[in-house]
């Protein structure tokens, strides 16, 4: 078991800590984690003194306790979470407020970092995490104050029992080039800066429809873990839309509630959120050379030639033969 408390001032000090917990340093950045802890590395940097984030990508061999120590520096947290756990359980005032019992956890969490946090990972969890900190006074220069307000309510009040935002698609493909950059890279800083700073977008943008819709925040943990059951079936699906009645009986809900309730949590409907998963697995498939045009096409589904293109055509602005020409 390791256990790790700190007060957030900035996530590379948090990473300089954490290294010397392990006794192990950080090079450039990175840590790359001791063989009995675990196997992967942990990224930290500063981007300002306002501004710094940690990417984590991880299997564990020890258990993980993490605790964030009230009265931190001011300013929000947000984490974008890809973990597969045995059983992941954070805390607040050191009451569960969230318990997992395994599988996979998408989820997007913000929280303010006076507030006490803390999670426990058991060894044997993945973990794939970004997470971003931003002060208040970087807040306040670039939110309207309504808007400020709102988050700090939201982020004090936060718990992941009733956190209605999830790691949807397009949020998946941005996370998937963060964990996958190469600290060679020449613009790899540049590069993460631009994707932070748009998955921060993303999330605020949510954050503002749900405002301006009026919409519920606290959804029910069971119709939470619900719809990601579906969002896991239409993303791994690519043969063919799953009918609305069958999904509806998969987690034992009324169509009308079911198409209602994945809107508003994803931003999509049904069909084309499972779309536009299937047509970037087929773009994936043709940038990595995996297939011809023809059978991306007939993998995600499509068995005219002339459709898949027109529907990819519609999706990214570039025909597949165009994509592979210039790949």
């Amino acid at each position: 078991m390791v256990m790790h408390s700190f007060k957030l001032e900035n996530y590379e000090k948090w990473l300089e800590e954490f290294a010397a917990l392990l006794n192990t340093p950080v090079k450039d950045h990175l840590l790359v984690l001791p063989p009995h802890f675990g196997e992967g590395t942990i990224l930290a940097h500063t981007m300002s003194p306002n501004l710094s984030y940690a990417v984590m990508n991880f299997r564990l061999s020890s258990d993980l306790e993490i605790y964030r120590e009230p009265d931190g520096a001011k300013g929000f947290s947000l984490s974008f979470n890809q973990v597969e756990v045995n059983k992941e359980i954070w805390l607040k005032d050191d009451q569960p407020v969230a318990a997992d019992k395994g599988s996979l956890r998408n989820d997007i969490f913000l929280s303010d970092t006076r507030e006490p946090l803390h999670i426990k990972i058991p060894a044997g969890s993945t973990v794939k995490r970004l997470m971003i900190f931003a002060t208040h006074e970087l807040a306040s220069r670039y939110l309207p104050t309504e808007l400020l307000d709102k988050l700090e309510a939201f982020a004090r009040a936060n718990s992941l029992s009733d956190n209605p935002y999830f790691v949807s698609l397009p949020h998946r493909e941005t996370l998937k080039e963060l964990f996958e950059m190469k600290e060679n890279d020449p613009l790899s800083q540049i590069r993460r800066l631009s994707r932070i700073i748009h998955l921060t977008e993303k999330f605020l943008h949510s954050f503002l429809r749900q405002e301006q819709a009026s919409l519920p925040r606290a959804i029910k943990k069971n119709d939470l873990e619900s719809m990601q059951h579906i969002e896991q079936i239409l993303s791994s699906r690519l043969e063919g839309f799953p009918s609305l009645e069958s999904l509806a009986h998969e987690v034992f809900m009324s169509t009308s509630k079911l198409k209602n309730l994945f809107k508003q949590i994803y931003g999509y409907t049904l069909y084309d959120y499972y779309n536009k998963n299937r047509l970037q697995r087929a773009k994936e498939m043709l940038i990595t050379g995996q297939c011809s045009i023809k059978q991306a096409g007939s993998e995600i589904g499509f068995s005219n030639l002339s459709h898949f293109a027109k529907a990819f055509k519609k999706e990214f602005g570039i025909l597949p033969r165009d994509l592979v020409r210039h790949k």
